[in-house]
């Protein structure tokens, strides 16, 4: 499967959490596919960008969620949106709050 830039809308999927989440990118600076905002790597801000994914496994008794990124991991390097790379579809996240992964499942095109 190919790469594609991740946009507004596209949903992701913690490896601990009980729900998909959905990807936020305010439109401020960006270019747009489809009439969606492409995001990049800092795009990961909780409850801004990344909403919870329902309970998190990693806590005993199972708490609700609340994701703690500090950035994406595998950017496109040499394509910048808003001044940092591009986020891809293979991108990842790493939670420091519960060390979940978080990947992109559907890039939201």
């Amino acid at each position: 499967m190919g790469k594609n830039y991740v946009v507004n809308g596209a949903t992701l999927k913690c490896v601990l959490g009980a729900a998909p989440s959905t990807l936020t990118v305010l439109p401020v600076n960006r270019v747009e596919i489809n009439g969606k905002a492409k995001a990049n790597i800092m795009d990961c801000k909780p409850m801004v960008n990344i909403k919870p994914f329902g309970t998190c496994a990693k806590m005993a008794p199972p708490v609700p969620c609340t994701p703690v990124v500090t950035t994406w991991l595998k950017g496109k390097t040499n394509v910048l949106v808003g001044g940092m790379p591009a986020l891809m579809s293979d991108s990842m996240a790493i939670c420091s709050c519960g060390g979940g992964i978080i990947k992109i499942q559907k890039d939201g095109q």
